[in-house]
C-alpha cells in the first residue's frame, strides 16, 4: 500500500490552473520573477485537489519545513488564507486590465463582474475573444469555487483553440500560398447571457462561434453552466431532478411534442411539412430520446428549464439551433423538493 508520502504527479490541468489562478506567482511574499513550485498545503504530496495546492517560492516552501525555535511555522492555515487573498486580488487585476463592469447587483453583497479576454497571434494565425462573468459576494470560498469553474471553462477553450491553432499553421501557410483568397486564420468567440441569478443560483448560457483556415462556414455551439452558489456546486440534471423518478421519460416525452411542433413551422408547408404531419422525423426521434446525453444542455429560469440541442442533434444546419422550455409545473413530479425551494419554482 502507497505510504502517505509517496508522490503522485499533479495532472497537468491542475498544475496550469493553479499556476494560471496564482499569476505564477509565490502566493506569500508575491515577489515577481522568483522560482517556484506547487506546495502540497496539508503535506500530503497524493492530494492533488486544486484546494490542497498553492503557488510558493523556495524561500517561502522552506518556511513550511520550519519545526521548532523561536519561528513560527507557515502552517496549512496560513498558507490558505494568504492564497485566498492573492487570488482575488490577481483575479482584480486581471478585471480592471480587461475591463470588468458590474453587470448585476442583487444587493450589495452579490454581485456579478463582466469580463472580457482576448489573445491573438500572428505567429500561430488564430484570435480569441470571450466574455463571461464572475460572482462576488460575502462568501469568498464559495465565490472562488464557481469563479474557478467559470474561467476554467473559458481559459480551457482558449488552450484547445491555441493548440489547434498551432498544429493546423502548416496547412494555414500552405492555403496562404495558393491562389486562394480563403481565410488564414482560425478563431474562437464565446459570448454569454445570464439565465437566472439570484443568491441562491446562478444559470450561464454560452453561444460558441468558432471557424477554421479553409471552412465553408463558422460552426457554432451551445454550452450552458449552472451553479448552486452557498455552497458552490456545479449542478447537473441529477442534482435537480429525483433520480427514481425516471426523469429523462419526462423531458424526453415533453421535448419530443414541442420539437415537433417547432419543426413543422420552419419547414416549407409546401414541400416537407406535409411528411410530418403524417410521420415523426426520425432526427428528433434519435436526438431527444430518453437519454441523459441528450439533455446535458440546460438552463434554468425563474418558472422553469430550457433544454438546448446541440446542432445536428434533431435537425440541419439550415433549420438553426433548437430549445425547448419546460414549464415547473410539468417538471412537479420529478423535481428534488429541495431544488424547487431553491428555485423558487411554482410546482402547483
Amino acid at each position: 500500500m502507497p505510504s502517505k508520502k509517496q508522490r503522485v504527479e499533479i495532472p497537468a490541468a491542475v498544475a496550469a490552473t493553479v499556476l494560471f489562478q496564482s499569476d505564477r506567482t509565490c502566493c506569500v511574499c508575491r515577489q515577481r520573477g522568483k522560482p517556484i513550485q506547487i506546495h502540497h498545503i496539508d503535506d500530503a504530496p497524493r492530494n492533488n485537489e486544486s484546494d490542497n495546492l498553492a503557488v510558493l517560492c523556495f524561500d517561502c516552501h522552506r518556511d513550511t519545513q520550519i519545526r521548532g525555535g523561536f519561528d513560527r511555522k507557515l502552517d496549512a492555515q496560513q498558507i490558505r488564507l494568504y492564497k485566498v487573498d492573492w487570488i482575488e486580488r490577481v483575479e482584480g487585476a486581471r478585471s480592471q486590465r480587461l475591463g470588468s463592469t458590474e453587470l448585476e447587483v442583487i444587493d450589495e453583497k452579490q454581485r456579478l463582474r463582466y469580463l472580457q479576454l482576448r489573445e491573438e497571434s500572428e505567429e500561430y494565425s488564430y484570435d480569441f475573444e470571450a466574455d463571461y462573468v464572475l460572482v462576488g459576494s460575502s462568501d469568498s470560498k464559495a465565490d472562488h469555487e464557481t469563479n474557478l469553474c467559470i474561467s476554467a471553462f473559458v481559459t480551457g477553450h482558449l488552450q484547445r483553440l491555441r493548440a489547434d491553432a498551432v498544429a493546423r499553421t502548416p496547412k494555414k501557410n500552405e492555403i496562404t500560398r495558393s491562389p486562394y483568397g480563403a481565410t488564414v486564420r482560425d478563431g474562437l468567440s464565446i459570448s454569454h447571457s445570464v439565465s437566472l441569478f439570484t443568491p441562491d443560483v446562478l444559470s450561464l448560457e454560452f453561444q460558441l462561434v468558432s471557424y477554421y483556415a479553409g471552412d465553408a462556414h463558422p460552426n457554432t455551439d451551445h454550452l450552458t453552466l449552472n451553479f448552486r452558489l452557498h455552497p458552490s456546486m456545479k449542478l447537473e440534471l441529477y442534482d435537480i431532478f429525483e433520480e427514481s423518478s425516471r426523469y429523462v421519460d419526462v423531458l424526453a416525452s415533453y421535448c419530443l411534442t414541442d420539437l415537433h411542433k417547432q419543426k413543422l413551422q420552419r419547414w416549407d408547408p409546401a414541400d416537407q411539412s406535409e411528411q410530418l404531419r403524417n410521420r415523426q422525423d426520425e432526427w428528433i426521434l434519435r436526438g431527444a430520446s430518453a437519454e441523459n446525453a441528450n439533455f446535458e444542455r440546460f438552463s434554468l429560469k425563474k418558472y422553469g428549464i430550457v433544454i438546448h440541442f446541440a446542432p445536428y442533434q434533431v435537425g440541419s444546419h439550415a433549420e438553426g439551433e433548437y430549445e425547448v422550455f419546460i414549464p415547473a409545473y410539468e417538471l412537479k413530479s420529478v423535481v428534488r423538493g429541495e431544488m424547487a425551494t431553491l428555485l423558487n419554482w411554482k410546482t402547483v
